[in-house]
């Protein structure tokens, strides 16, 4: 594996040289443009600070240019005019005047009075040839790592994953609109909802209370669905799933937990509407084949992928979810569960809190960067067992309470386990279930009645018959 200190060295350009030689090609660059670039520093006051939101030192290829970008970010910052002789007596105090060409190259980038011109379009050019070169370091080192592998090779695909979330992350920029641009925005999107008032929004989950409450799963939100051991969480989320692709949705299920033969079962089940336990005892009837065959007809054709990998990491799920949900319109992901996720490799440091929060935290990154909604089933703590009252509450969220933080929307599950406890005052009647929304960031909260057929693990609209 490549020596850290070395990879250190090379992203800043030292050993440039080096990699032109490995490749045989020279690294992507330009000289002119990075001339520029420091000469509008110098020359416009009003371009240092909107080309620092765009350009840090190490986005420059000459490591002479990264010493004067450096000192004009320097001198910006304590609100020093910024010109060839300030600048000489900046970098002269640090050591550095001769290093990056004396006064008579700060002479001639300041004569450049042509960057004045077009000096936006030449800060692209540089910050598209250090993307460019980040590509080749990163393409280097995970050559190198696969020349030099451990036995692990998931360690491997990880540490190369990483150096490519790196550079993307890198690309990734943000700035701020102003409020008209946004207002205009805003028109735009209430003028096509109420133009589309009679359509879903965002993506359905197929229970109309639901849906009625959230307006279908909105893109880049974080959806928390937690239970107690058996209550029927996974069940739901794979009803969610089916129901989702059903409109047209591409659902990527990641599974921790259950193989993607057991899923499939139940998914089945509750499609054709036939005893999940019978079926595994192989005890069925004529007609329950041909439910099946008709359900597999219907679910065959739906955008439906599962992955069922053990301790999946955040930069392996991401992975897999660019790869098989890009270009979609519309998109779901289920992790099922949270707290079976492997934390990044640089927080496992025993502490299960701050790798619970570290996991969250980049769900919800990933919902955002995807644009769109990822339901996250999780466990609740034991204080929810050793209570009297079994009404799971958000204290109840098990090892992280950052998992509330970061959430958008967050839902329990609650039903009675058998007749008896129906019977007891307080808890949902047999048969059904209470779908509790305990956080809504943006709308209300309410406790929703959902139908629950345990044999088909099926939930469903609860239909009251003292109203009809």
């Amino acid at each position: 594996m490549p020596d850290r200190n070395n990879r250190n060295q090379i992203d800043r350009g030292d050993q440039a040289p080096q990699l032109q030689s490995t490749t045989g090609r020279p690294l992507p660059n330009n000289i002119e443009a990075e001339k520029s670039v420091l000469a509008a520093c110098m020359l416009n006051p009003d371009a240092v600070d909107e080309i620092a939101t765009k350009l840090v030192p190490e986005n420059f290829f000459r490591p002479a240019h990264q010493l004067i970008y450096a000192g004009i970010l320097e001198l910006n910052t304590r609100h020093i005019p910024i010109d060839q002789i300030s600048l000489a007596d900046r970098l002269a105090a640090e050591g550095q005047l001769e290093a990056v060409g004396g006064r008579p190259y700060l002479v001639e980038l300041a004569n450049n009075t042509l960057a004045l011109t077009n000096w936006k379009n030449h800060t692209e050019i540089v910050k598209r040839n250090s993307v460019l070169r980040d590509l080749v370091y990163a393409s280097t080192n995970i050559n190198a790592l696969a020349y030099d592998a451990p036995d692990d090779t998931n360690e491997v695909i990880e540490d190369a994953e990483k150096m490519l979330f790196e550079v993307t992350q890198k690309r990734v920029s943000s700035s701020f609109q102003n409020i008209t641009d946004l207002l205009t925005q805003a028109f735009d999107e209430i003028d096509e909802l109420v133009n589309n008032k009679n359509q879903m929004a965002g993506t359905p989950t197929g229970f109309t209370d639901v849906d009625k409450l959230f307006w279908g799963l909105r893109g880049g939100d974080l959806l928390i669905l937690a239970a107690r051991p058996g209550v029927g969480k996974t069940s739901f989320a794979l009803n969610v799933a089916t129901n989702a692709a059903k409109a047209g949705a591409a659902v990527a299920l990641f599974s921790l937990e259950m193989g993607a033969n057991q899923l499939v079962q139940r998914i089945l089940c509750a499609e054709a509407r036939v005893n999940l336990g019978q079926l595994r005892a192989g005890n069925l009837q004529e007609g329950d084949w041909n439910a099946i065959m008709n359900a597999a007809a219907t679910l065959s054709g739906l955008e439906l992928y599962i992955d069922d990998t053990p301790g999946l990491s955040l930069l392996e799920m991401r992975a897999k979810a660019r790869r098989q949900l890009r270009d979609k319109k519309k998109g779901l992901i289920i992790v099922d569960y949270l707290q079976l996720m492997q934390p990044p490799s640089n927080r496992r440091d025993g502490n299960r809190a701050v790798e619970v929060a570290e996991i969250s935290r980049g769900l919800k990154v990933l919902a955002k960067e995807m644009d769109m909604p990822l339901l996250a089933l999780s466990q609740l703590s034991r204080a929810v067992e050793m209570r009297g009252s079994k009404r799971p509450m958000l204290s109840d969220l098990r090892e992280s309470g950052s998992i509330e933080q970061d959430a958008d929307i967050v839902m329990f599950i609650d039903r009675s386990m058998d007749e008896m406890e129906a019977e007891t005052d307080g808890r949902p009647d047999w048969g059904t279930a209470e779908l509790i929304v305990a956080k809504h960031r943006n709308g209300a909260t309410r406790d929703i009645t959902l139908s629950f057929n345990p044999e088909y693990t099926k939930f469903g609209n609860y239909i009251d018959a003292s109203q009809i």
